[in-house]
């Protein structure tokens, strides 16, 4: 029960995280395609040096910003197509949020067209932008994080060519080590008020860190305002 409090504190935290920004079709999901569609659309955007090309997964790194920062920083794979360009999804998440990166053409206007992070295609929720509207793949640097603030040059995009046999071994390896830091380092014998106690001052080193992020959103909306 915990731990499903603290994975709904963390989508909340997320979702003031992803103010909004981008404009909502009536049916955007129903314009993403298969994979096989963003894999054709990957291999006619080239890699550049610019763009992610016809690689299949890829990291993104960087970000100053204390919430969001952490929210997109991580390896995305294919996962489909939206208006004609591939669409990406972030790796499995202990706390359960989804974040993916799409496309979105000119047809709500210029100002939501462009490359987007956030929890769902199409939502008028998100984390992240790119306005850049010629690349056929996401770009490697120029994003902007939280979505209204200028570009941050310390967000990249790091392309991962590996063999898929790796990658794989990559995700499941990086999913093991997840799950461990979830539960104790040891299953060794504790005395019951013990661990009492250190389940009390984790629950308040939690919280604390909540409220911190919270503050942060608020001073960050003020500031926009």
């Amino acid at each position: 029960q915990q731990q499903q409090a603290q994975q709904q504190q963390q989508q909340q935290v997320a979702q003031q995280a992803a103010q909004q920004g981008q404009p909502q079709a009536g049916n955007p999901g129903a314009a993403a395609a298969g994979a096989a569609g963003a894999a054709a659309a990957a291999a006619g955007g080239a890699a550049s040096g610019k763009e992610v090309g016809q690689a299949q997964r890829f990291t993104i790194s960087g970000c100053t910003h204390d919430v969001v920062g952490p929210i997109i920083r991580g390896a995305f794979s294919l996962a489909g197509s939206n208006h004609g360009k591939p669409a990406y999804k972030k790796d499995p998440q202990p706390n359960g949020l989804t974040v993916m990166v799409y496309y979105w053409d000119e047809r709500d206007g210029e100002g939501g067209a462009g490359w987007w992070i956030g929890p769902q295609i199409g939502g008028n929720m998100v984390w992240g932008h790119n306005p850049d509207r010629t690349l056929a793949t996401p770009p490697l640097q120029g994003w902007q994080a939280p979505h209204s603030a200028p570009a941050d040059p310390s967000i990249v995009v790091t392309v991962d060519n590996r063999p898929p046999q790796q990658q794989q071994q990559q995700m499941w390896q990086a999913l093991q080590a997840q799950q461990q830091a979830g539960q104790p380092a040891a299953q060794q014998p504790q005395d019951p008020q013990q661990a009492a106690q250190a389940a009390l001052l984790q629950q308040q080193q939690q919280a604390m860190m909540m409220q911190q992020q919270q503050q942060q959103m608020l001073q960050m909306q003020q500031q926009q305002q």
